[in-house]
């Protein structure tokens, strides 16, 4: 488990400053980022979405593209070929959506639409695909990951104690898990068809529609987000359980009450906050909201909902933001915010 789980909180307060630590005008432009993560040193990393496809870090308050070949659709599109190797900018990356570092500071990626897992050593630059083939499909179960078809892998979520990876095959409707000692890949949740699932029924029998992110609590329970069906969804002991919107309907509502009774509207992504708590980026409500297990409750923590805006405010709760793709707790205990349509990344101190 790395060291960032293990910070304690801070608290927010009226005078807490929210600020922009990547893109205008703090940095260098960036253009849709939709994940960031931290190295061992602390040092900010994250990812660009379809409209230049590249990785960055931050460091001495400067953006610096360490990874990817631009490329969007008015410009050109990736040949297909992915360029694994040592020079990490000539590597090809299409339509990342998440990146994950672990502690030996090795960047897990997930290269959705290259349908692929893809991992950068962030000490030598190296690139090599870690699952996937590169053709859409539902197979492989059993065997290598790196020879299995996925449909989209939205997600590659670092388990906690870095010995597995979980993915978010959004197309397939399951949740797959790779084993990094024995390179193997299975399903774990999801049986490849849409909707909802049933509470209490098996996580491999039931369906698990659209789903589109994956984080893992240190207990071992999986949270799984379906952004179909505007839910969070717990997967434990092999079961599951709709923690947050159990009608699947969606809006904007329930904050301060049972998540269960809440509403959210296609929500992208999910992390583990140091209590065991998990971060939701509730994407087009353009916000931030939290899940507390022992609780059973849902709170609103950035973002101005249901609307979009772009002031940066005194509070993470007077900030606008417009289709947030990522969130993360940093080594620093503050909360940092893929404010993506923004094109900014945010920080500010963290509420309990």
């Amino acid at each position: 488990m790395r060291c960032l789980f293990l910070l304690p909180l801070l608290s927010l307060t009226a005078e807490a400053q929210v600020e922009v630590v990547a893109g205008v005008p703090a940095t260098a432009a960036l253009s849709e980022p939709f994940s960031v993560d931290f190295d061992s040193t602390g040092v900010l990393h994250g990812i660009e979405f379809t409209k230049d496809n590249r990785i960055f870090r931050v460091r001495d308050g400067q953006v610096e593209f360490i990874a990817g070949v631009p490329h969007n659709a008015e410009k050109q599109k990736p040949d297909g070929e992915v360029h694994d190797g040592p020079d990490p900018l000539a590597a090809v990356f299409h339509g990342m959506h998440d990146l994950q570092i672990t502690g030996e500071d090795v960047a897990i990626i997930g290269d959705s639409f290259h349908h692929r897992v893809r991992r950068m050593d962030l000490k030598t630059g190296a690139v090599s695909t870690l699952a996937g083939t590169g053709k859409s499909g539902f197979e492989g179960d059993g065997g290598p990951a790196t020879e299995a078809r996925f449909n989209v892998t939205m997600t590659a979520c670092l388990s906690p104690d870095e010995k597995r990876i979980y993915i978010a095959d959004i197309g397939n409707h399951r949740t797959r898990m790779v084993d990094l000692a024995t390179g193997q890949v299975t399903t774990v949740a999801g049986n490849g068809q849409k909707g909802l699932p049933t509470d209490g029924a098996e996580a491999l029998s039931t369906p698990m529609g659209d789903t589109r992110a994956v984080t893992q609590a240190a207990d071992g329970t999986l949270y799984v987000l379906l952004r179909g069906g505007n839910a969070l969804v717990e997967v434990k002991n092999g079961h599951v359980r709709t923690v947050v919107n159990a009608a699947g309907k969606k809006g904007y509502s329930g904050d301060g009450g049972p998540a269960r009774d809440a509403t959210m509207n296609g929500p992208k992504y999910v992390a583990m906050d140091p209590q065991g708590r998990v971060l939701i980026a509730d994407a087009e409500n353009h916000c931030i909201r939290r899940y507390d297990p022992a609780t059973e409750t849902i709170v609103l923590l950035a973002g101005t909902p249901p609307e979009a805006a772009d002031q940066v405010g005194a509070t993470l709760l007077t900030t606008g933001l417009r289709r947030p793709h990522g969130v993360r707790i940093g080594p620093d205990g503050m909360l940092y915010i893929c404010d993506t349509y923004n094109n900014r990344v945010l920080r500010a101190p963290y509420r309990d």
